[in-house]
């Protein structure tokens, strides 16, 4: 069992410079309620694999493959040191965000809800989610996932502002990721791009109204990490077992 942990951070107590942050670690500006035990167990963490678009972000985009796609200057798989230096150099404003604990606290956890000594979380979290808005009035919604190294970039949503024309949706989309494999006809530019094998997507549906944009990574991805956070507990918890004598 996957034991996650998270914080709602709201800004209306937050002073003024803060909320002017692109995205600011409150929760690990506040003491820990947990502590670090003085008898911490030693765990053994897996290392972070490394896959495009889930732990490392495409180093260029590949017209027609939304693995390498960006948007907004955001790319799948994007640490989040990476999506703060975006949101920082675009000078995006935070309207909510959510931490999560990090990978070491949910193993520990994991342990201590199979009968097993993991001992306390840490003090350390990660970034959850977020979303951000620009100069022009639209907003990205950004999901992570907690692996082991850290929290990656795992889905981003754009939330478009009303007034632009449903050609120049489709000019500055097609110009930036190539033609879509779908497109249906209709008010809006309704599309989607995908590159058979892969699962990545990406899909827009967007007009003179508004609309969405977003690129997805493929179904079962977020169980990846919560699947190293049970090897590494079931790993913890055989290595301490008392062996049957027969």
């Amino acid at each position: 069992m996957r034991l996650t942990i998270a914080l709602v951070i709201g800004l209306a107590a937050v002073p003024a410079a803060a909320q002017r942050a692109p995205i600011t670690k409150l929760l690990d500006k506040i003491p820990s309620v947990f502590g670090n035990g003085p008898k911490q167990p030693a765990i053994t963490m897996p290392a972070t694999p490394v896959i495009v678009g889930l732990t490392r972000a495409a180093d260029r985009s590949v017209a027609g493959d939304p693995v390498t796609f960006d948007l907004g200057g955001f790319r799948l798989g994007m640490s989040e040191a990476e999506v703060t230096a975006v949101a920082t150099s675009r000078k995006l404003v935070t309207k909510g965000a959510t931490r999560f604990v990090d990978f070491e606290s949910e193993v520990r956890g994991a342990i201590n809800i199979a009968g097993g000594a993991g001992g306390a979380p840490t003090r350390r979290s990660v970034l959850g989610d977020t979303t951000l808005q620009d100069d022009a009035g639209g907003r990205y919604t950004l999901r992570m996932l907690v692996w082991p190294d850290g929290a990656h970039l795992s889905s981003i949503v754009y939330l478009a502002p009303q007034g632009t024309t449903v050609a120049e949706w489709r000019r500055m989309l097609v110009e930036k990721w190539g033609t879509a494999r779908e497109e249906q006809p209709g008010d809006t530019f309704a599309a989607r791009w995908s590159k058979n094998g892969s699962g990545f997507r990406a899909s827009a549906n967007v007009g003179p109204q508004g609309g969405t944009v977003m690129i997805a990574p493929p179904e079962g991805s977020a169980q990846q990490p919560g699947r190293l956070v049970e090897q590494a507990a079931d790993a913890f918890i055989a290595a301490r077992a008392k062996k049957p004598v027969l």
